[in-house]
């Protein structure tokens, strides 16, 4: 009798990330130069500051530092698509990958949508977030994952 094997389960931890906080920092910087370069108010440019400022703290706090409770802290991959993501505050929230993830060797990005919701979330992912043995896994996971609503019931072999 054949015995049904378990899909691949990946599950990596995240930690902070120096590259996602200089990027978000550049990005605010970035934009707020931009914004002291058009002919309006002074008091625009200081609350465009403020703005983009807070903005960017929210984010590192969330994406960068991971110190923030929505912040992921930790990523559970099957290789049928089933993923589940752990919050800093302790919530895990069990959901699917969704096609529009993006995997490249700098880069990440897990779009996901929990069960029972609309809308779609994602985690993007750097290489200093995670060991680079467990990043390469994941990437290979999510490029080359079964999702049986788009591949269909494996070929038999018989």
């Amino acid at each position: 009798m054949p015995v049904m094997r378990l899909p691949v389960q990946l599950r990596v931890s995240l930690r902070p990330s120096r590259i996602a906080a200089f990027a978000i920092v550049a990005i605010a910087t970035v934009s707020w130069a931009a914004v002291l370069v058009l002919s309006v108010p002074t008091i625009a440019h200081l609350v465009t500051g403020l703005a983009l400022g807070g903005w960017a703290l929210l984010q590192c706090r969330r994406h960068a530092w991971r110190t923030s409770p929505r912040a992921v802290v930790e990523v559970m991959v099957s290789s049928d698509a089933v993923v589940v993501v752990r919050y800093r505050d302790g919530r895990l929230v069990a959901g699917h990958v969704r096609s529009a993830s993006f995997v490249h060797p700098w880069f990440t990005s897990i779009v996901w949508r929990p069960d029972g919701s609309r809308r779609s979330r994602s985690v993007p992912l750097l290489p200093d977030m995670l060991g680079l043995d467990d990043f390469r896994r994941l990437r290979v996971l999510l490029r080359y994952g079964r999702r049986e609503v788009t591949a269909g019931a494996p070929a038999s072999q018989a």
